[in-house]
């Protein structure tokens, strides 16, 4: 089993993938028809290959990692959003790859902008706000932020184009592994819902996820990498650098598979 699954891999490695997303005539059609697609196929035409990461094959079938171009771990302030926090955390990820200066982004112009009625936003209706409203850079709304400030509205938002729903809780066997495994070969970190209990936002110094005895809620991850020889994922959180290990955990791959209940990733702008 494990040498087919690595057999595929490699395929995918030497394989030239389609760069449908990089294409600037088809992707806003791309968008209109298929915004947040879960076929597999569209899937694997959509997604951005982010140039210069995991490039040798021999490495990438063994380990991956995106961590160093990911901006450090920060802490989520009192009235913030998880979710909010994830997100800023990813697309800025691709606003940063080919910049000198680095730049944090927002979570707080989302969390206020989606959570002003008090209900519990959902992923997609996160995705679609950045897609058409976006958010702004953190020096222009600094993190914590209780209010929107009016300089808000004469800067520069920070979109997305799509995004591609690419792990399901319907998903059998090592399928969700190897979804998310295929979105990090191509430098994409992956935001995930994990289902636990409130307890994970308290792990200090742990390097791995234990699984709760009644895991009864989703909280938002994002998989920055994966190790074959300990056949785990590591993620990232938003309760800061003493959680886990320095702000990351690992989750076993067949953990993963059983808690796991959604996987996403990003379509960024073409100018980033």
């Amino acid at each position: 089993m494990k040498q087919s699954f690595v057999f595929l891999l490699a395929l995918l490695v030497v394989t030239p993938f389609t760069a449908f997303a990089q294409d600037d005539k088809a992707q806003p059609k791309a968008q209109e028809s298929y915004f947040g697609t879960s076929d597999l196929e569209l899937i694997d035409r959509l997604m951005y290959t982010v140039p210069g990461i995991g490039r040798d094959p021999r490495d990438i079938l063994e380990r991956q990692s995106i961590k160093p171009y990911m901006m450090p771990v920060r802490k989520i302030a009192a009235r913030g959003s998880e979710l909010s926090y994830m997100m800023a955390s990813c697309l800025e990820y691709y606003v940063n790859l080919n910049q000198n200066y680095k730049d944090n982004l927002s979570p707080d112009y989302l969390s206020l902008n989606l959570e002003s009625s008090g209900k519990r936003v959902t992923v997609q209706e996160a995705f679609r706000f950045l897609a058409e409203q976006g958010t702004v850079s953190a020096s222009i709304m600094p993190f914590g932020s209780s209010s929107i400030p009016n300089a808000v509205y004469a800067t520069a938002k920070y979109q997305i184009n799509n995004y591609l729903h690419i792990v399901r809780d319907v998903m059998k066997g090592r399928q969700k592994v190897f979804e998310v495994r295929k979105a990090l070969m191509r430098g994409n970190p992956v935001i995930v819902e994990l289902q636990a209990d409130g307890g994970i936002r308290s792990l200090i110094r742990q390097d791995t996820w234990e699984p709760p005895a009644q895991a009864t809620e989703l909280f938002p991850l994002v998989v920055v990498g994966y190790d074959e020889t300990r056949e785990a994922f590591e993620v990232m959180g938003c309760w800061g650098s003493s959680w886990g290990n320095s702000g990351y955990i690992w989750i076993r791959y067949d953990d993963f598979e059983k808690y796991a209940q959604n996987g996403y990733v990003m379509v960024p702008q073409p100018v980033y």
